[in-house]
């Protein structure tokens, strides 16, 4: 019997990676090595935004995505299957429309923190050794995406932004606040439209979801064996052994930014902060 996959759901830059390897270390778990929205966007190329709608979700579309997570994860047969692609915060309900038994982690946080990396990430050059990684392992039949990606990064390059035009999870009318409002502000409502929309949705699943504070992850690296062993991992100990040796507190970027950024972003996340039990 194939054991239920996992998704990993967090905002860009909210340590989504790190989660994935570490709960990667245990037996049979193969992990997708990287975010793949081209293959959840499959057939919506078009699309302006990566809210994608189930009720627009085709067998065929479906069956594409079942049968591409495992080969990109190298799985052999009943290993579970973990995935964290951040965009998949905008369309929880898609995700489980072509995985209805799937399991959620829901990682969270700060979102000063995850603002301020944002916002280098959206800046920093083109990885290109990742982005050859990834090319090779993308499917000829996801070629309208590589070519929405190609433009999105030449238009990125000459605007000045190595990240490309936008970056990261597209919620709808990112174009139009990255190019009115400028860096801080689209890094802020990105943020806000990833954790809003994937709490929203992620409520809908009762007992399938996981959420977990990243603070509390690197404070109590301890925490994962009850995540693991929520989740059915079949070796909780590698899982702990794995968070020891990775995780480490990192000095916060937030204080090093001008004032006036930071006030442009506390008032577009600072409610959102608030709900979270942030201070």
């Amino acid at each position: 019997m194939t054991p239920p996959p996992v998704f990993l759901i967090g905002a860009a830059r909210s340590g989504t990676k790190i989660l994935r390897d570490i709960l990667a270390s245990s037996d049979g778990v193969s992990a997708v090595p990287y975010d793949v929205n081209y293959v959840w966007r499959f057939g919506a190329e078009d699309v302006s935004h990566d809210r994608l709608d189930p009720s627009e979700l085709t067998e065929r579309r479906a069956a594409f995505i079942r049968q591409t997570l495992p080969r990109q994860a190298k799985a052999a047969p009943g290993d579970v299957i973990l995935e964290k692609s951040v965009s998949n915060t905008l369309r929880v309900p898609f995700v489980d429309a072509v995985f209805p038994n799937a399991a959620y982690v829901h990682l969270v946080r700060d979102g000063r923190d995850v603002v301020e990396s944002a916002m280098r990430q959206w800046q920093a050059k083109p990885d290109l050794r990742a982005l050859w990684t990834k090319l090779r392992g993308m499917p000829l039949s996801n070629a309208g995406y590589a070519m929405w990606f190609g433009g999105n990064l030449l238009k990125g390059l000459v605007s000045g932004r190595g990240g490309g035009k936008v970056w990261g999870p597209r919620f709808d009318g990112i174009e139009r606040i990255a190019e009115e409002d400028g860096l801080a502000a689209v890094c802020a409502y990105q943020w806000v439209c990833s954790v809003q929309q994937a709490t929203a949705d992620l409520a809908e699943l009762g007992d399938r979801v996981h959420e977990i504070r990243y603070e509390r992850l690197v404070d109590a690296p301890d925490t994962v064996v009850g995540l693991a062993q929520a989740l059915d991992l079949p070796d909780p100990d590698a899982v702990r052994d794995t968070a020891h040796a990775r995780l480490r507190p990192q000095r916060s970027g937030w204080a090093n930014l001008p004032r006036a950024q930071q006030d442009t972003i506390m008032a577009i996340i600072g409610p959102t902060l608030a709900e979270l039990g942030y201070t």
